[in-house]
């Protein structure tokens, strides 16, 4: 099991990391595999998953869980904010084009499953599923780890690695041998081949000398991902998103609520996220208008909610002394984004009289609202949990307090009543 230090640490630079504005040096360049915009599979059948009773989370709940199962250590209707649900196409139309945008909810952690883990992109999750029981092709650019300013940017994932080589460049026919090494060490793939078609590798070049006819030099490589808003084209009919969480500040609410488990700042830590909810859902509003916009206004965008990831509505800390209920605090803070989040699309809806924006609120309700959530005790009791619990032997860091392929299928349900009717 991972100790508290490097599960902490993981979770302030990985999963809940803020990330301010990204800084791209003048002397680098990109190298993509591929010249898609991301996963696209055919529309392969698929049985539908086993109804199971549902419950609901939170994105901010799901920090909490988080943190309650590391220090113990080993111990379905339509939104009421959405119009009318598109009906699913008839065999005698196109068959429907969906792509998959947003975080690790939407991407596939937990699932156990993946094409790869940097994003954690994986075959089983609900968008995938939802496109199978449809009919439809499906393109999956979601990521773990993502915030709404990812929609738009590209996001640089990990961290760097070197690469070095050494080439034979005559100076005599190429004076610039720097910018021939370079360009061969792009050539020959140096940093390597990426994973998926919308991820590329950004050559920055470190150092370099050369001796007679042979140039050795260095270089960083970055792996980046576009825009997820890149994979949007006018033949996009649905669009599948989850996305917010990481915006608020979880990683801090985890450790300082459920680690720490400090009265003090688990409120401020509690409080900040609350302040940011607002604005959070406004980069939400502006990020989605964008898509139909990218997609010629044809796009039907479907947002869901979290489920809730703990299985209790009230929690204190100190747990032998209780002092603040961070229990209520965080789930009052998970139905503030839920009601925010309701609300803006509504306006989205209301601001081009259209229907074509629905908000999927019946995931707690397909989850079984709390019983499927992680217990936040010190000595806890994750038996019916549908979140991996920290510490869980075999699973990455990445995966911890992620839906279990039981949840992925109940998330599944509910949006595929909202999308079918």
């Amino acid at each position: 099991m991972p100790s508290r230090t490097s599960v902490t640490a993981y979770l302030r630079r990985v999963r809940w990391r803020p990330r301010g504005a990204r800084v791209t040096s003048v002397v680098s360049v990109s190298f993509s595999s591929e010249t898609d915009t991301g996963r696209r599979s055919p529309a392969v059948p698929r049985s539908a998953p086993t109804g199971r009773p549902a419950r609901p989370a939170a994105a901010l709940v799901a920090a909490l869980a988080t943190a309650a199962a590391l220090t113990a250590g080993a111990a379905t209707a339509p939104s009421a904010a959405a119009a009318p649900s598109a009906a699913a196409p008839s065999a005698s139309t196109a068959a429907p084009h969906v792509v998959q945008l947003g975080d690790s909810y939407s991407a596939g952690n937990g699932t156990g499953s993946y094409e790869e883990r940097s994003c954690y992109r994986s075959p089983d999750n609900y968008g995938s599923q939802v496109a199978a029981s449809i009919g439809a092709s499906y393109t999956d650019v979601a990521c773990s780890g993502g915030v709404v300013a990812d929609i738009l940017e590209p996001r640089e994932l990990g961290d760097p690695s070197t690469k070095s080589a050494t080439y034979s460049i005559d100076p005599a026919r190429y004076p610039e041998q720097k910018a021939e090494w370079l360009r061969r060490a792009q050539n020959e793939r140096l940093c390597g081949v990426p994973s998926q078609p919308d991820f590329s590798y950004r050559y920055t070049f470190v150092a370099g000398v050369g001796v007679g006819g042979l140039y050795t030099g260095t270089v960083s490589c970055q792996l980046v991902a576009r825009p997820q808003i890149d994979a949007i084209t006018p033949d996009t009919d649905y669009v599948f998103v989850t996305v917010g969480g990481n915006d608020i500040g979880f990683s801090t609410i985890v450790v300082d609520c459920l680690t720490l488990r400090d009265p003090s700042s688990c409120k401020q830590a509690l409080d900040a996220a609350t302040a940011k909810a607002p604005e959070m859902v406004d980069r939400t509003k502006a990020a989605l208008r964008a898509v139909v916009a990218r997609s010629g206004g044809h796009a039907q965008v479907y947002l869901l909610s979290y489920p809730f990831l703990i299985d209790t509505e009230s929690y204190g800390i100190p747990e032998v002394a209780p002092v603040y209920d961070a229990g209520t605090a965080l789930n009052d803070l998970q139905r503030l984004g839920d009601g925010l989040q309701s609300r803006g699309i509504a306006e989205l809806d209301a601001e081009d009289a259209t229907t074509q924006y629905h908000f999927v609120d019946t995931v707690k309700a397909a989850w079984g609202g709390r019983v499927h959530g992680l217990d936040p005790h010190v000595v806890a009791d994750n038996s019916k949990a549908w979140l991996v619990p920290v510490g869980t032997p075999g699973r990455d860091v990445a995966e911890f307090v992620h839906p279990t392929q039981p949840g992925w299928d109940a998330t599944a349900g509910a949006l595929r009543v909202a999308v079918t009717g």
